[in-house]
Formats: C-alpha cells, structure tokens, sequence
C-alpha cells in the first residue's frame, strides 16, 4: 500500500483538514477550495508540447489575507509570476506564428499552443472559484482578470496559427495546380508536334527503303508525296487539338 502522500506541503501544518482531505496525491484538475476562510488555489505549471504529467502550483490565502505558495516562495507575487509566465510563453509563440512560412512550421506552433490554452482556461475557472469565495479581494480579482487575458491570448494565437496554416496548405494546392496545368499545356504541344510530324516521319522512313514501286522518282513525286505527309499531320494535330 502506498503512503499517503498529498501535493500540500508538510510545512503547511495549519491549513485546515477539510480543506487537505479535498487534496490527494495528484494535481487533478485546477481549482480553488475554499474551507474556514481559508482559499487554496491548485494550478498547473506551464506545459510543455510533450507533457504528459501535470506538475501542480498551489497558492494558499490566510485568513488574515497573507499568502503562501509552492513550489516556489512568494506568496501572491508568485501566483502573479505564474499568470506572468504564461503569458510569456504565449509572447514567443506568438513571434513564432509570426516567422512561419511553411505548414511544418504553422504545425510546431499548433502543437505548443494546444497544451497552453486548454490549461489556461481551466486556470481562468479556477481563478473564477477563487473569486467568487473571497469577494472583497482585490487581488484576487485582478488575477482572475489576468487570467481571463491569457485565455483570451491564447485563444486568439491558436485561431490565427490555424488560418495561416489553412493559408499555406491552400497556397500549396493552387501552386501544385497551377504546376499541373502548365506541365498539361506542355504535354499537350508535344502531341500537337508529334502529330504532326509523326506521318512525315513515317512516309520519310517508308520511301527511304530500297522497295520497288511503280512511283518515279522525280521532282514532282517528292513534293507530292512531302506535301501529302504534311497535310496528314495537319489533320492529325487538328484531331488532337479538338479532342482537347
């Protein structure tokens, strides 16, 4: 059996037992609990795109409005370095989504933003809850309007990162498109051109044979036969044209 082991701190001897029996051995989801004037806030710490295991912030308000974090010290300057922090991240990433060009690009940016903005809105309803337990703190409700911002941020950063990426995959397919449409053109000319000198080719190669046949070889027999080669591959190139 394992030991019973909670993410509250040992050294926070006084927080209320109604509020540690609320807390297990995981973060779970973010939240804020609030028992005997006492508010513990459990969020996350900023994820990274290949996170799979949630590491917690926990910020507790006294009574008396004091407060107390872990893992790092500093009480509500801490929970505000956290909002700050993520809205960092969403700053790089939003140059990032700037300097993409290419949808392998557009994808590295999707892929960072999605872990920031599902956990950020989970921060904004924990920080909601946060407010609606301690009414008259003003911090409190300046966290929870910050928060609201980084939803927001992020929300917006991944709209756009999906529409440049819908842009360069569309600009993709048109210029493969229009690609295949010249290389089509270009194959077209060349059966235009073998067409028509596909039948001259044919008569050339024909009557350079040595055969016997009653055709004379003049002058007049050369051009008539050239000239009926010609015409043959005119007819043919036109066939091909207008089967176009």
């Amino acid at each position: 059996m394992k030991p019973d082991i909670q993410i509250i701190p040992k050294l926070w001897a006084t927080i209320p037992e109604a509020i540690r029996n609320r807390v297990g051995r995981e973060a779970g989801t973010q939240r804020a609990i609030y028992e005997e004037e006492h508010l513990l806030i459990i969020l996350h710490q900023l994820p990274g795109p290949d996170d799979v295991e949630r590491r917690p912030a926990l910020f507790w308000r006294l009574p008396d409005g004091t407060w107390k974090s872990s893992p790092e010290n500093g009480g509500s300057l801490a929970l505000q370095n956290h909002l700050t922090a993520y809205a960092a991240r969403l700053d790089e990433l939003d140059k990032a989504e700037h300097a993409a060009q290419t949808a392998v690009e557009y994808h590295k940016v999707l892929e960072a933003i999605a872990p920031v903005l599902r956990s950020s809105r989970s921060m904004h309803r924990a920080m909601q809850q946060a407010r609606e337990f301690v009414k008259a703190d003003r911090d409190v409700i300046n966290l929870r309007d910050q928060a609201a911002s980084v939803e927001r941020t992020a929300d917006l950063l991944l709209q756009d990162a999906q529409f440049g990426l819908n842009f360069t995959v569309a600009k993709q397919a048109e210029a493969q498109a229009q690609s295949a449409k010249i290389m089509a053109n270009t194959s077209h000319r060349l059966n235009v051109m073998a067409a028509l000198f596909l039948p001259l080719t044919a008569l050339t190669g024909l009557f350079s044979m040595y055969v016997r046949a009653d055709i004379a070889d003049t002058p007049t027999n050369f051009w008539l036969i050239g000239t009926a080669g010609v015409v043959i591959g005119l007819v043919m190139s036109s066939l091909v044209v207008a089967k176009r």
